[in-house]
Parts: C-alpha cells; structure tokens; sequence
C-alpha cells in the first residue's frame, strides 16, 4: 500500500514539471535553459551560501563541462563568485554575490506579477484551494528535502 502511495505521488509530481514550465516559465520570454540554470543555481546558494560546483552539478543534474560553463558565464556577469574551500583548497565553492541576490529577487518579484495575473481567471475559492494545497505540498517536500 506505502508503495502505491509513493508512485502515485512521484507520478503527480512528475506530471506537475511541465505544468510548472508552461505556467510560470512561459511568460518569461528571455528565460531559455541557461537562465533557468542560472536561477536554480543562485536558489542553491541563497540558501547554503556557498557550494562546491561539483555538488550544485549534483544537485541541478548539470554535467561538469556545463556547470563550468554556466559558472563563467555568472562570474562574468558578476551574479556569483569563485571562493576557495577553507576545509579542502583543491575544491572551488561558488558563492552568490549581492548583485545575484538583485537579481534573484527581482526576478522572483516578477515570477509573482506573472503568476498573479496568470491566475486572473480563477474564482476566490479555487485561489484559496490552491494556495492551501500548494502550501501543503512544501511542507511535505521540505520532509523529503530533510533525508
């Protein structure tokens, strides 16, 4: 029974990945694979300040070639740093500068605009369930984030 439940759920969430994509990417006309890339990089590092390039590689599944990629092309557009590890100094961290926190929030600033007016021809009570439910669900994720 446990693992039926746990199908269904990874089903429902792997069925939300494009929905994800169509409804909050879609309106974001710039946004192509490196700024989409680019966002989840500086996520991760807001909120672990900074990581070696090999894990936030792990983490997003970004080949190594295309994380040293991606990582010159944000030192170069001064969203991020390259720190020596102090624990291991053969290991290169990234760490977010505060022009990537500007960026980072004015962009989610944004995501929200569009996601509000996308949301215009929903009724009061769909809103509401909607956002109870999409609540629900981070804080179930954040448990599966925790293992």
């Amino acid at each position: 029974m446990a693992e039926d439940f746990r199908g269904r759920a990874a089903e429902a969430l792997i069925a939300l990945i494009p929905l994800y994509y169509k409804n909050v990417m879609r309106n974001r006309h710039t946004a192509n694979g490196v700024l989409i890339a680019e966002y989840h990089t500086l996520g991760l590092l807001m909120k672990y300040k900074a990581l070696p390039m090999s894990e936030i590689g792990d983490r997003l599944y970004i080949s190594r070639p295309y994380m040293t990629r991606l990582a010159d092309i944000m030192i170069a557009d001064g969203l991020v740093e390259r720190q020596a590890d102090p624990k291991d100094r053969r290991v290169t961290n990234l760490a977010i500068t505060a022009k990537g926190k500007k960026f980072l929030k004015e962009s989610v600033s944004k995501y929200k605009k569009d996601l509000m007016e996308s949301f215009g021809g929903l009724t009061d009570a769909e809103l509401e369930h909607l956002g109870k439910a999409l609540e629900e669900a981070y804080q179930i994720l954040i448990k599966v984030d925790r293992r």
